[in-house]
Formats: C-alpha cells, structure tokens, sequence
C-alpha cells in the first residue's frame, strides 16, 4: 500500500482480496486491508471515517448493508496488476506482483459496480498467509471490532 503522491513509500501492511457470497446470488467483491502498525491504523481510519466508512452492525453485515463511501472510487490498474482506492486525496495502492485478481473477484466487481473495502485493526500475532479464512466470519461482531467498512464504487473507465 503506497500514501499520496506519486512516488510514495509503501506502508507495512497486509491486504486479501475475497469474495462475500449472500443467499448464493449476490456476490460481493472485498478488499481487506490490515495495516502493521497501530499508527497507519488510526491514521487510515480516520481519513475513511471522514470518507463514510463505520463499524457494521451485525444485522448490517449479515444483509449486505453497509455504508458507501462518499467520494470514493477504486480503480482496477492497466493490466490488472494493482488496484487502488482514492480517498480524500490521498490513493491507496494493493500491488498484485505480475499477477491479476482472481476471475470471480473481477467478475464480481464489474457486476456490483463497487467493492466492499475493510480495515482491520493490526494483529501482530499472526503470521498467517491469510487474514481471514472466511470473510463471512466477519458477521460475529467480536470480528469486527476496531474495523470500518463500507462499499467505494468503480472508478468510471
């Protein structure tokens, strides 16, 4: 992930990209990102506060019902090979190193239109390859805790 400007420093962090499949119909693109340090956390999390972005509730999450960013978009790089949130000025970048999102997740973020973006709190406990197993365990609101969502839409091409 890279700060404004157009050649900034990357900031530790670690990110996942998923698919949120309600009622096996509506699927959901999700972009989770869990920055290292608690700093870059409170520092992410209000700039997305500002944006829109809020703690789900339960019954918001299990429904598919969370806030949309204001003045946000994301952007699917040339290629494929990165997508970046803008955000109040500032632009978020997930690299994908020479490779592309998974089919289902594009698939799923041109037919919604918009992406489900997460920030986790840090956990520097884990060393895990993935943040989370099951997005859906996100629903159990002691997951949640210390996360914002909400949906950003695409970038107009």
């Amino acid at each position: 992930m890279s700060p404004p400007g157009p050649g900034g420093t990357a900031m530790p962090s670690r990110w996942q990209i998923d698919v949120l499949v309600y009622e096996d119909t509506s699927s959901y693109p999700v972009l989770l990102l869990q920055p290292g340090r608690h700093d870059d956390h409170h520092r992410l999390s209000r700039m997305l506060v500002r944006a829109g972005l809020a703690v789900p509730t339960t019954w918001e999450w299990e429904r598919g019902l969370w806030p949309l960013a204001a003045g946000c978009s994301v952007e699917l790089s040339e290629g494929s090979s990165a997508v970046t949130v803008h955000v109040g000025g500032h632009s978020l970048t997930v690299g994908l190193q020479f490779a592309e999102p998974p089919l289902p997740w594009l698939c799923a973020a041109c037919r919604q239109q918009q992406v489900l973006f997460v920030l986790l709190p840090p956990n520097p406990h884990t060393s895990e390859d993935l943040i989370i197993d099951d997005v859906g365990k996100l629903s159990v609101s002691a997951q949640r805790r210390g996360c914002l969502a909400g949906t950003i839409p695409l970038a107009a091409p």
